[in-house]
């Protein structure tokens, strides 16, 4: 999908308040599963449109990028980060990313995770979030699987994200961006008083 675009700097997947969010994702809302729901949504705290997935079923309700299976992403740059808000129930999220033998790793992130470890091939960290606000996360990719499989990383091959969350945005960087360092129009502000 971008292996021949050129790379550098930040590159953006999701930016909830752009016109077409979704537009490089696919949707996976199952119907049989009760207050399974993802939708673009105005979040009260930011006054921003968000990306929010809810489902008591977070395997089968998810978003990910590219839209079809047998496209890969081809993001080369290593570095991951989103902003992110906790809602109720659990939350993770896979990066999928070609190493250096060839080998399309899996890395994934989630909240009912309590330990790291490598399990079937799938390097797993628990992810802790700050409750009832925004996070902004950055995840080193090429570290990552670097400590999980002993491997250089190649390129990130696919993005999903499952339910339960407020996704606000999601971008590479050939560099870690502090959140004061973004684009303005990537950053977050906050509008909602108490």
């Amino acid at each position: 999908m971008l292996r021949s675009v050129y790379q550098s700097g930040i590159l953006t997947l999701l930016n909830a308040a752009g016109s077409h969010p979704l537009q490089l994702w696919a949707v996976v809302q199952p119907v049989s599963v009760e207050a399974a729901r993802i939708a673009v949504e105005r979040d009260s705290d930011i006054g921003e449109n968000v990306v929010t997935l809810a489902s008591s079923d977070l395997a089968s309700t998810y978003i990910s990028c590219p839209k079809t299976a047998s496209e890969k992403l081809g993001m080369k740059l290593p570095y991951m980060f989103l902003l992110i808000k906790s809602t109720d129930g659990p939350f993770g999220f896979e990066v999928e990313a070609l190493d250096s033998q060839g080998t399309v790793r899996r890395l994934r992130a989630s909240s009912f995770e309590a330990r790291a470890r490598i399990e079937d091939g799938i390097g797993i960290v628990p992810l802790r979030l700050d409750e009832d606000c925004w996070n902004y996360l950055t995840l080193d990719i090429a570290l990552l699987l670097e400590g999980a499989f002993g491997t250089s990383y190649r390129e990130t091959s696919r993005v999903t994200f499952h339910a339960n969350a407020k996704l606000r945005l999601v971008g590479f960087a050939d560099r870690i961006v502090p959140e004061d360092q973004l684009p303005a129009e990537l950053r977050l502000y906050i509008t909602k008083t108490s």
